[in-house]
């Protein structure tokens, strides 16, 4: 029997939510009808939520090829009256700033929130960069919950404030919203309205530029509304903080005041509360445009106050420049004035030194500390690949095949869990920017002159996202590259979200498998190799012969991921066959750790210096493979168990 979600509880219920899920019920209880997303820690979950009960409660739910596209498919149902919903992680609205930045400009008809989990400390991310920006850039204003509760319930507002403006509304939440619990009080399900119908209106949605110019006043004046909503928007809130207690505004009198947005408001209120700091306190939730007037009243009799926000100093920059054109005689501090940091998340202590900094006195909490010191206990590691990955033997094979070829090579990398390859024993890739970049940057780097082989790494469903351009172009104009494709069928980076190569899309239906080496061959690639990942020798042979090729190669490595693989086992209720080590043939020469140093990897001394396999290991043969006395085996293992083997045929 299928678990009830947990974001299908009863109006009046509390139920304890994360920050996703809480965000994906706001948006059952709004009513979208639409919605559609890429994986990218830390939003994936909201639309794998969503999907579960998508057939149910019937709106549409969908992961896309690619941030751009799940916002064109969102802004497309918009426009016919219906609520849309695009789900990304802040890495995302980089590849939506081309349509975003003109859909702005058209304006939408049904609501269309987009959902952007910035990642400040870069848990699993590249940068750090701040959405604010692109709020102000495409001038599309930004909400920001508190709290769980707050994450549900302004779900169901962003939706109702792009219908006022016409806009489109980013809803800003960050890791500490996104994957911490709270008590939320459910409130009632609004089923999806899906009897969309687009209106020709050719002079509003046709963006030629005679038609486009009209419009851009249009949207000055929207975002001059949008600052006279937030004025008076419940969410935002002021209080007097006297001797450690909270007061409503005007309670007390203080001349200090703090600006905070988002979950760094609890953070303040610790710290107050502990230090008696006597302060009014405005929590802020409509980060752009600022409530301009609400402001002004906030800061009018304000000697000093500091801004508290993470990422970006976005609206110490804005409450700045406020406070200079109103002429109002407040002193705004924060991040440029090194009180709050520059980059990483906040926490209480953080918060307590701005504090301490400005008035002497100590915030005793530490709660970094004893994290520090156990830090110190823990065994330091390197991340890295799964026991069994199919990329550690792709990455070990390209490897080898360099080294025998002898002539250096650079391997341009890309975004995916294979990022872990770049780590010493494989050391596979060399640059690792962002997704697609791969294959482009080694186009460019082999036109440079460089007299190295020029190879580049690449997954599958970061191919399907941004990498077929870069290939069309690198063929267009005869790139001397090889390409390795490795295609796992599955996105794995990110949680084992389902892509065009999955044969399933999110809402459980059966679709066609694309047929990756059909799509390389429409490129007009002409060397086009598929191989299994464990078949090493034959790995190693073919990408030694393609770099000898003139011209773009692709070789694509292709098993299941290992992850998936032992799910199937366990489904099926096969025995998991591992390798073992025979401790006669085993000389202790250690090449095992030093090329390939699976995590199920151990050394012992005992009774003398050998390879000790752990019991994670899923019996994939690399080991096998590459020893050079034969010392590791598999004993009784069938050939081909769930696609792992070597030998298993790829015909996919």
């Amino acid at each position: 029997m299928k678990k009830k979600s947990k974001i299908l509880g009863g109006a009046g219920e509390t139920v304890l939510l994360t920050g996703n899920e809480a965000v994906a019920r706001g948006c059952l209880e709004a009513g979208m009808a639409v919605g559609a997303g890429y994986p990218g820690t830390p939003a994936s979950t909201i639309m794998e939520k969503l999907g579960e009960v998508a057939n149910e409660l019937g709106f549409w739910a969908e992961f896309s090829v690619n941030e751009a596209v799940a916002f064109e498919v969102a802004a497309g149902s918009s426009l016919a009256g219906v609520r849309s919903l695009m789900s990304t992680k802040m890495l995302g609205v980089n590849l939506i700033a081309d349509a975003l930045t003109v859909i702005s400009v058209t304006g939408v008809r049904g609501g269309l929130v987009i959902i952007t989990a910035d990642d400040p400390q870069q848990f699993s991310s590249q940068n750090a960069e701040d959405t604010r920006f692109f709020g102000m850039l495409a001038k599309v204003p930004v909400l920001e919950p508190g709290d769980g509760q707050e994450a549900k319930d302004m779900m169901k507002y962003a939706f109702e404030l792009s219908e006022e403006l016409e806009l489109p509304v980013f809803f800003r939440i960050t890791p500490r919203i996104c994957h911490s619990s709270f008590a939320v009080e459910l409130g009632e399900i609004r089923k999806p309205k899906r009897d969309g119908k687009f209106i020709r209106d050719p002079k509003r949605f046709v963006t030629i530029s005679t038609y486009s110019r009209p419009r851009q006043p249009i949207l000055h004046e929207k975002i001059a509304r949008a600052k006279k909503i937030f004025n008076t928007n419940t969410w935002n809130r002021i209080y007097d903080h006297q001797n450690g207690k909270v007061f409503e505004k005007g309670s007390v009198y203080n001349t200090f005041g703090v600006i905070a947005s988002g979950l760094t408001y609890p953070y303040v209120e610790e710290v107050l509360e502990a230090t008696k700091i006597n302060a009014r306190v405005m929590k802020l939730a409509t980060t752009y445009p600022l409530p301009e007037d609400y402001m002004v009243d906030f800061m009018s009799d304000l000697d000093q106050v500091l801004i508290i926000e993470e990422n970006d100093g976005v609206t110490e920059l804005q409450s700045r420049a406020l406070a200079q054109r109103k002429r109002l005689n407040v002193r705004i501090m924060g991040k440029d004035d090194g009180l709050i940091p520059l980059s990483g998340e906040l926490n209480p202590d953080i918060v307590g030194a701005a504090f301490e900094k400005l008035f002497g006195v100590k915030f005793q909490e530490d709660l970094t500390e004893p994290y520090l010191e156990a830090q110190e206990l823990v065994s330091q590691r390197v991340p890295s690949l799964c026991a069994g990955c199919p990329h550690r033997s792709s990455f070990y094979a390209l490897r080898e095949a360099l080294r025998r070829k002898g002539k250096g090579g650079a391997i341009m990398g890309d975004r995916g869990c294979y990022n872990q390859g770049a780590y010493e024993p494989l050391e596979g890739m060399d640059t690792c920017i962002c997704m697609g970049a791969s294959i482009a940057m080694a186009s460019g780097l082999s036109h440079s002159g460089t007299k190295e082989p020029v190879l580049s790494v690449i997954g599958d469903g970061t191919f399907y996202h941004a990498g077929i351009p870069s290939l069309l172009n690198a063929v267009h104009n005869r790139s001397n590259i090889v390409s390795l494709i490795f295609d796992n069928s599955i996105t794995a980076m990110t949680g084992h979200q389902l892509n065009p190569g999955s044969g399933v899309n999110l809402m459980g239906q059966h679709t066609g498998f694309a047929n990756l080496k059909k799509i390389v061959e429409a490129c007009g690639v002409e060397h086009v190799h598929v191989i299994n990942a464990f078949d090493v020798e034959k790995l190693v042979e073919t990408v030694m012969e393609e770099i000898d090729h003139d011209g773009v190669s692709v070789i694509i490595s292709r098993a299941p991921c290992a992850l998936v693989v032992e799910r199937n086992i366990r489904k099926k209720k096969l025995k998991m066959h591992s390798a073992v080590v025979e401790l006669d043939k085993c000389v202790g020469c250690k090449i095992c750790m030093k090329k390939i140093g699976c995590p199920a990897f151990s050394w012992s001394n005992d009774p003398k210096p050998h390879l000790e396999i752990l019991s994670h290991c899923n019996g994939c043969g690399l080991c096998v493979e590459m020893c050079p006395f034969g010392a590791i085996s598999i004993p009784d293992r069938p050939d081909g168990v769930l696609g792992i083997s070597i030998k298993k045929e790829v015909t996919k």
